[in-house]
């Protein structure tokens, strides 16, 4: 059975390799467990679904790109692993209420809220 340390270490490494392409597989891999369990013992434990979880983190790092850096809002999109700027968009709407360039253009957002 799955234990707090596990799910500690194992969200630990998602958040350390979030630039990277994640997905179920490769986190399933890496936690040994097939991606079908793995998914249902996550949401057990975490309350988010895995992809959910990898989703929000990969946003919130954007977030935090888009203001800190001038990278081009395609260059984020594509380094966090987002297929074109269109979706990127559309997630980044989904998750914080508005567009990206937006975000970097407003001075009056709040840091993105952390899941954990």
């Amino acid at each position: 059975m799955m234990n707090s340390a596990f799910f500690n270490d194992l969200i630990s490494w998602i958040d350390n390799h979030i630039e990277n392409r994640l997905n179920l597989d490769l986190v399933a891999e890496r936690a040994g467990y097939s991606k079908w369990h793995l998914q249902r013992m996550f949401k057990e434990h975490t309350g988010y679904a895995l992809g959910e979880y990898i989703r929000k983190k990969k946003l919130e790092k954007s977030a935090c790109r888009l203001t800190s850096t001038n990278d081009p809002i395609l260059t984020v999109a594509i380094s966090m692993g987002f297929d074109s700027q269109q979706s990127f968009n559309r997630s980044f709407k989904r998750e914080f209420g508005m567009a990206p360039g937006t975000w970097r253009r407003s001075s009056t957002h709040s840091s993105p809220q952390y899941l954990h």
